[in-house]
């Protein structure tokens, strides 16, 4: 299977791109973190106006993790979602403002997002609701809620779920690394989400027809089909969720 990186990555091959962000690492303005698209800007009003115009060139389209609500811009465009659990439990939070992501509704989606078996809670990168708004976005339902089948997992619920021979669920989940989402959006069919999340090219997309949901994750750039028929004739190692 032939890997395509992320249209973000595609930008830095420019020179005017590398160069940019080559400044920023050099005066110090972004501490890159665990993730390559994560950063965290100092508190100089000054130098972090700058930092923006220079992290804006290198990698268009992604946030910035402040370092407290200090940061946040005054204004901007906001990026809101809707989420919704089978149980009726519901969050309507905007995570993003600007180019600035809102901790405060990041810890709220993360606990939203927690493990349905055991509850427990850990940060979600917030490059998956990028992803979501996106994909709503692209395919004209910016406002409507999406229904989550399956968020965070903890290793012990996810070797669970690999024993009951029930799910898909891969040995090494982007689920257990909070990188990955199952859903579904009303009114809209599994194969036209698969089709607008694949357009982004910014990780792992599968699509389960029978059960009318994809997954969606900020991994590598991969996509598959389950079929359930088909399941039985794989050996575990090759499922992908």
């Amino acid at each position: 299977m032939t890997l395509r990186l992320p249209k973000p990555f595609h930008r830095l091959v420019s020179v005017g791109s590398i160069s940019a962000l080559c400044v920023v690492v050099l005066l110090g303005l972004i501490t890159p973190s665990a993730s390559a698209r994560r950063f965290e800007v100092r508190r100089h009003p000054r130098l972090r106006a700058m930092a923006h115009v220079f992290v804006n060139a290198a990698l268009p389209g992604m946030g910035l993790l402040p370092v407290d609500e200090e940061e946040l811009p005054a204004d901007g465009k906001q990026y809101e979602l809707k989420l919704a659990h089978p149980g009726g439990e519901m969050i309507d939070v905007v995570y993003r403002v600007g180019d600035t992501y809102v901790p405060e509704a990041l810890d709220k989606l993360s606990n939203f997002l927690r493990d349905s078996h055991n509850q427990e809670v850990t940060k979600f990168d917030p490059r998956t609701f990028d992803v979501l708004h996106t994909m709503l976005a692209k395919v004209g339902k910016s406002a409507s809620v999406i229904n989550i089948l399956s968020a965070y997992r903890t290793q012990e619920t996810n070797d669970a779920l690999r024993a009951s021979g029930t799910t898909n669920a891969a040995e090494h989940s982007q689920h257990i690394e909070a990188k990955a989402i199952d859903l579904r959006l009303p009114g809209v069919s599994a194969a036209t989400l698969r089709d607008a999340a694949l357009s982004l090219g910014a990780g792992g997309v599968g699509y389960y027809p029978r059960g009318q949901f994809i997954h969606v994750d900020v991994g590598p750039v991969r996509q598959w089909t389950f079929a359930p028929h088909a399941a039985r004739k794989h050996s575990r190692r090759h499922r992908r969720a």
